[in-house]
């Protein structure tokens, strides 16, 4: 077993910068999670999205990795030009980063294919004037391989344009459709993050991604509440999970929803206050890692969302302080209730030992 952490590489041809941690064990594939950010030199006149392919193909080749999925980060001046083709492993918002620069993006890789006991997929990112399209031509797809919502989406980001408004279609689209097909608060929901972000197309309000894995026992998944800290999320009318765990022969996964200042009461705490909101967030998060039977520092990789954008050296500071080693991007994206100043999601893996699981 391995359990290589973390590691910063700056690719200084590119004028760019990679945070990676890494994730291995002796009988399953390395994981490797990166955040590629632009250098504060990067040519005023450069193109940030080329530049964030040609990292991904470097990575690629030098650490002999394929990508799972991966997401572009785009802020405006980035969103102006075409996007082009990025290829079937990659989706795309428009979330300004934080640091000042055009574009960033997150990567999910493994050296050597995943076991083949397990497929994994994902969409990424069709988006629709409303939700109920997307969600009811997810469910087609996945039932055109014999798979369903319930059994088999391990996690959902619904990007909505202009949040503070459009959020509440969402959330009604959602629970309709997730009673529909079987997912109530007597059974499960599904991981997801809610946030704002601006779809590709200009004309589109909703824009959906998905991961889907084929191949688990329902007794690998089982949902964190994180109940001394966090209510559960029906209880003020939204229909996801705060978290899920899925445990593979040799590791297991964290996957942490997107995650606020909140209590067991469902009330936002610290109102106006960013680095209070930004410790109490990290405090949930750990809350929900460890009930999973992980810690912070198990966490890969992490994305950031603030609504201010005054608030940035603030919430940097305090993440910075309290996760030193993780690979994270802040951006610009205001979250679903206007009081919530930050929000952040993140992946833990674990090491584990259970024979009767294939590897991951």
């Amino acid at each position: 077993m391995s359990n290589i952490r973390y590691k910063r590489i700056p690719l200084e041809k590119l004028h760019v910068e990679v945070e990676r941690m890494m994730f291995g064990t002796a009988n399953g594939a390395t994981e490797i999670h990166a955040i590629v950010h632009l250098m504060p030199d990067f040519p005023a006149d450069g193109d940030a999205i080329a530049a964030l392919l040609e990292a991904k193909f470097a990575l690629e080749m030098f650490l002999r990795a394929r990508t799972l999925h991966g997401r572009l980060l785009l802020g405006d001046k980035a969103m102006q030009k075409p996007l082009g083709d990025i290829g079937h492993d990659l989706a795309a918002i428009g979330q300004q980063p934080l640091d000042g620069t055009a574009a960033a993006l997150w990567l999910w890789m493994t050296q050597g294919a995943p076991n083949a006991a397990y497929r994994h997929s994902f969409g990424c990112g069709e988006s629709s004037a409303t939700t109920p399209p997307l969600l009811e031509n997810y469910r087609k797809r996945l039932a055109d391989k014999g798979l369903t919502l319930t059994d088999n989406c391990l996690r959902t980001w619904f990007f909505i344009r202009d949040i503070d408004h459009n959020y509440q279609e969402m959330v009604e689209a959602r629970r309709e459709f997730f009673a529909a097909n079987g997912l109530t608060p007597a059974t499960h929901f599904i991981a997801s993050t809610g946030i704002n972000g601006n779809p590709l197309c200009n004309e589109d309000i909703v824009q959906l991604e998905t991961y889907t894995v084929e191949g688990l026992n329902p007794a690998q998944i089982s949902y964190l509440k994180g109940s001394s800290h966090l209510n559960p999320t029906a209880e003020y009318g939204v229909t996801f999970e705060r978290g899920t765990r899925v445990e593979y022969g040799d590791r297991c996964h964290l996957i942490i929803s997107g995650t606020a200042s909140i209590d067991n009461r469902g009330q936002i705490l610290h109102p106006d206050d960013a680095e209070m909101q930004t410790r109490r967030m990290v405090e949930n998060v750990r809350v929900l890692l460890d009930e999973g039977g992980a810690s912070a520092n198990d966490m890969m990789h992490a994305i950031v969302y603030v609504r201010r954008p005054e608030d940035y050296a603030t919430v940097r500071r305090v993440l910075d302080a309290l996760l030193p080693d993780l690979p994270k991007v802040i951006v610009h994206a205001p979250v679903c209730r206007p009081g919530w100043l930050v929000e952040m999601e993140c992946i833990a893996v674990t090491v584990n030992k259970n024979d009767a699981f294939a590897p991951f």
